[in-house]
């Protein structure tokens, strides 16, 4: 179950233009991830397993992707090491956020290739605050 969007947080960074890859296949969390984002202004590209992601990462730059951990076939584990060995103009140098509800099977210091790690449910306002300083871009209150 993911935390209602209409909850009160204070952090909204101007994601606008930036366009972000969200890969997960619970349509409730994606749905929650992706409207955060969109909430701060970025564009979003959402795929349910590793196959579609890996081929809009061959196609298209995205300044950030996040991905679900434990999805169906190829988890997302597998999808960051991939990605990791892909060239730059391929997303191979991408930050990468690692989101999920499997953490005993998918523990942070087993896991590579991310820029930040968080378990679900995902708290908003760390989420924000973390993307944000990844990318480099200001925090406003509101």
């Amino acid at each position: 179950m993911t935390p209602a969007l209409h909850a009160p947080w204070t952090t909204r960074p101007d994601f606008a233009k930036l366009l972000v890859l969200v890969v997960e296949d619970d349509a409730d969390s994606c749905q929650f991830l992706g409207e955060v984002l969109r909430m701060c202004g970025a564009v979003v590209v959402e795929a349910d397993n590793v196959a579609a992601a890996k081929e809009f990462v061959g196609h298209t730059k995205f300044e950030l992707i996040v991905t679900d951990l434990a999805l169906p076939g190829e988890d997302g584990a597998a999808f960051l090491k991939w990605l990791r060995q892909q060239p730059r103009e391929r997303n191979g140098s991408t930050p990468a956020v690692a989101v999920t509800a499997f953490y005993q099977q998918f523990p942070p210091g087993e896991v590579s290739g991310w820029a930040a790690y968080f378990q679900k449910p995902v708290d908003i306002e760390q989420f924000v605050r973390t993307v944000a300083d990844i990318l480099h871009v200001p925090i406003d209150r509101v």
